[in-house]
C-alpha cells in the first residue's frame, strides 16, 4: 500500500502525469524500434545443441510487407532470399532449385480489378502460388486471383500432388471458405465451398472470416485434409466423381466464435504422420500436439516455452520443426520436447520445411510417427513476465499502421523521451 500511495503523490499533478506518460510512451516505441532493427538483420542461431545436416526453408509471413523466402544454412546464413511476395505463407521444395510459394500482396485500388477498386474498402489483395527457380529467381508458373482485402483474405497454403499423370494444386482458399484444385492451365477440378456442408451464422457477412480455411494437404487418394482455423477443428475431404464428403478427424466441428470448444484452439498447419497420427500446431494453445484417434499422445511448448506456433513437421530423426511465430524463429525440438536447434529469422515466421538429400520437400505424411511411451507429455507452464512483455510488442508491431517504419518508430520515441525531461524540468522550476 505504501508504493501505491508513494506513486500517487508522485502523479499528483497533471504535469507529474504528462511526464510519466510521454517516458513510458517513449520507452515502449523506442524497445519496438530497437526489435525492429535486430529483426531485420541476418538470421542468427540461439540454440546449437544438434545442428541439423541439411538446410531449412522458410516462409515469413512479415509484419507488414517485408515478407520473403528463405533458405538456412545450419549456421544460420541465408543462402536464398526471395523477396518479390510481401507476406508468404506456405514453401515447398519441388526438387533442386524449384521451390513453390504460396503468398499475398496488397494492391492499390487503381491496380484492383473493377470489383474491387471502388467497393469503400482500400485497395484489395493478389494471392499467387508460384514455381521459382533459385538460381535466377524466374517465376516458372504462376496462379493467382484477387480478393477484397487482404487481411482474412491471403492464401495461406497449396499443396502440389499428381493425378492421372498430371501435376495438379490443391488450395485453400480463405477468403471465399472454398477448397479447389486446379491443373497446370488453372482449369478447376474441383472444388468444395464449406457452406455447402456447414450454415454460416445469420451475422456473419460474405467478406467476414467464418471459417479461415489455413490449410489442405493430400492424403491419400482422392483425401484432402483440411484446417478450419475458426471450427478449431481438422476434417478431411473424400473426393469422388461430383460428391465430396466431409469427415471429421478432431475438434467440435463447428464455427467456435468465443474460442476452443474441443481439444485445439486455432490451429495451423495440420500434418498426417505416417501411421494416420495427425501433428497439430496448436496454435492459441502455445504447444504443438499429436493425435491418435483424437486422443493426444504427445505435446510441446507451453506458453513459457512457445509462442503462437503456426507449423510442426516431424523430421525423419524423430525431432519436430516447429515454427514459433511470435517469437520470431524457427526450433527444433527433440523427443521431449527440449529444443536442440533454434534460429531467430524476424519477420513473423510461418512455414519451414527441411531440405532433405533429394531436394524436394520433408514433411510429416511420409516419416515415422511418434513413439508414445518414449516421449515426454510436454509442458504447460505459464508465461514470464518477460515472455509477455515480447508478446505485446510483437502484437504491437503488428498492429501499427503500415507507413510507421522503424526509423519512425525511433524518432517518435525519441521524441517523447525528450518532451518527458522537457515536463521534469518545468516541474523542478
Amino acid at each position: 500500500m505504501r508504493l501505491f500511495s508513494r506513486l500517487r503523490g508522485r502523479l499528483e499533478t497533471p504535469s507529474k502525469r504528462r511526464a510519466a506518460v510521454l517516458a513510458a510512451l517513449s520507452l515502449v516505441l523506442v524497445t519496438v524500434a530497437l526489435v525492429g532493427f535486430v529483426s531485420a538483420n541476418e538470421s542468427t542461431v540461439t540454440i546449437d545443441e544438434h545442428p541439423p545436416e541439411r538446410n531449412t526453408l522458410v516462409g515469413l509471413q512479415g509484419y507488414h510487407d517485408e515478407g520473403r523466402a528463405l533458405e538456412l544454412a545450419p549456421n544460420g546464413t541465408v543462402v536464398w532470399e526471395y523477396t518479390a511476395v510481401e507476406n508468404v505463407f506456405d514453401v515447398e521444395a519441388l526438387g533442386p532449385d524449384r521451390v513453390q510459394i504460396a503468398g499475398a500482396d496488397a494492391v492499390p485500388d487503381e491496380q484492383c480489378p473493377a470489383r474491387y477498386r471502388d467497393d469503400g474498402t482500400r485497395g484489395c489483395v493478389h494471392n499467387t502460388v508460384r514455381i521459382v527457380n533459385q538460381a535466377t529467381n524466374e517465376t516458372q508458373w504462376q496462379y493467382g486471383w484477387y480478393d477484397v482485402e487482404r487481411h482474412e483474405h491471403e492464401l495461406h497454403d497449396v499443396d502440389r500432388y499428381t493425378a492421372g499423370g498430371e501435376a495438379r494444386w490443391v488450395l485453400a482458399d480463405m477468403g471465399n471458405d472454398r477448397v479447389f484444385a486446379i491443373d497446370r492451365d488453372g482449369t478447376i477440378q474441383w472444388q468444395w465451398n464449406a457452406n455447402a456442408t456447414y450454415d454460416p451464422p445469420a451475422d456473419v457477412g460474405p467478406e467476414d472470416d467464418w471459417t479461415h480455411l489455413n490449410d489442405v494437404d493430400k492424403v491419400g487418394e482422392g483425401r484432402f485434409q483440411v484446417s478450419l482455423r475458426n471450427f478449431d477443428t481438422v476434417v478431411e475431404l473424400r473426393v469422388a466423381n461430383d460428391s465430396i464428403a466431409v469427415e471429421p478427424l478432431v475438434g467440435p466441428n463447428r464455427f467456435t466464435p468465443n474460442g476452443s470448444a474441443g481439444p485445439l484452439f486455432a490451429q495451423h498447419n495440420p500434418d498426417r504422420l505416417a501411421d494416420g497420427h495427425l501433428l497439430v500446431a496448436d496454435s492459441e494453445s502455445d504447444r504443438i500436439v499429436e493425435f491418435e484417434n483424437r486422443t493426444p499422445v504427445w505435446t510441446a511448448g507451453g506458453s513459457a516455452r512457445l509462442d503462437w506456433p503456426r507449423d510442426a513437421d516431424r523430421l525423419a530423426t524423430g525431432n519436430t520443426l516447429v515454427v514459433d511465430s511470435y517469437n520470431d524463429r524457427i526450433v527444433e525440438l527433440d523427443g521431449s520436447g527440449e529444443a536442440v536447434w533454434a534460429v531467430e529469422t524476424g519477420r513473423l515466421p510461418y512455414d519451414a520445411d527441411r531440405i532433405p538429400r533429394n531436394g524436394s520437400s520433408e514433411g510429416s505424411r511420409d516419416e515415422p510417427t511418434a513413439d508414445a511411451p518414449g516421449f515426454d507429455p510436454g509442458t504447460d507452464e505459464t508465461s514470464s513476465l518477460r515472455d509477455t512483455v515480447a508478446y505485446g510488442l510483437t502484437l504491437f508491431r503488428y498492429s501499427i499502421p503500415n507507413w510507421v517504419g522503424t526509423w519512425g518508430l525511433l524518432v517518435g520515441g525519441l521524441l517523447c523521451g525528450v518532451a518527458a525531461v522537457v515536463e521534469g524540468r518545468r516541474l523542478g522550476r
